[in-house]
């Protein structure tokens, strides 16, 4: 019996390492396409309106 115990345990551990290494992957994409975003945005401000960085 323990050594079932101690085979599920460790199969919990696998799965829940994985869902948390995608789940924290999927965040740092958004924080990376978001600061992207705002760096862009920030330059389209130094130009007028239909010159060099269209947003």
């Amino acid at each position: 019996m323990n050594l079932e115990a101690g085979f599920l345990f460790i199969i919990f551990l696998a799965l829940f390492g994985f869902t948390n290494y995608l789940i924290m992957l999927k965040r740092y994409e958004n924080d990376l396409k978001q600061s992207q975003i705002i760096k862009k945005n920030r330059i389209a401000v130094l130009y007028p309106k239909g010159t060099f960085i269209s947003v």
